[in-house]
């Protein structure tokens, strides 16, 4: 049996499935990581002299034009975390990371777009990361990985947890994230970050 707090090591079950992690999460912990992905992603996002507003949403619409995803992630002996900013590579995507990158978008490569936005959501996460280990000493997160929009729905196997979807707007074009936490351990804490105003929809998510 596995020791309290700590993740399952015995393998598949006799159904085939993993077994689930050996956590949980409050309902305070749950809004703490919200509302760190929203301010990251509201601070990242915005060229400067824009805003963005960051809604959570039940579901992401049925034709969408964003079929890639940088996806990364932070862990800790406590959880893991993943986000996964879904983006496309069209001109307009183009246009906009180069306004947030202050450079012209013609003077870019293919590979210097892509490299633009996963250095973004490199950004995000390294913002989620700082104010994350503000309570969780032990975390590190991962290098950005661009991958088809389809593979999120492996998402699951890392068991029972907390996702939320996100919708940002008030900028160029819209952008959908999406955040999954596991906890292995109970993880029980109230976020403080600093509060962006109109930033985040009052009625979806409260800031501390």
């Amino acid at each position: 049996m596995s020791a309290p707090g700590r993740p399952s090591t015995q393998g598949p079950s006799r159904g085939g499935k993993p077994s689930a992690p050996a956590g949980t999460l409050s309902e305070q912990a749950k809004t703490s990581f919200e509302t760190i992905a929203s301010v990251a992603l509201a601070k990242s996002l915005a060229p400067e002299g824009e805003s963005a507003q960051v809604a959570i949403v039940s579901e992401l619409p049925r034709r969408m034009k964003e079929k890639k995803a940088v996806v990364l992630s932070i862990a800790s002996d406590r959880f893991r975390l993943v986000l996964a900013l879904m983006c496309r590579l069209d001109e307009d995507s183009k246009a906009h990371f180069a306004r947030l990158n202050r450079v012209d978008p013609a003077d870019w490569s293919d590979q210097a777009f892509q490299d633009a936005v996963n250095e973004c959501g490199n950004i995000i996460v390294g913002a989620m990361n700082r104010d994350v280990g503000r309570y969780f000493p032990n975390v590190g997160m991962s290098t950005p990985n661009l991958l088809d929009r389809e593979a999120l729905s492996y998402l699951d196997a890392l068991g029972p947890g907390h996702k939320r979807l996100f919708h940002v707007t008030g900028l160029a074009i819209d952008f959908y994230a999406a955040l999954f936490v596991a906890a292995t351990s109970t993880v029980d804490f109230r976020a403080e970050v600093e509060q962006l105003e109109d930033a985040v929809d009052s009625g979806e998510l409260e800031m501390f």
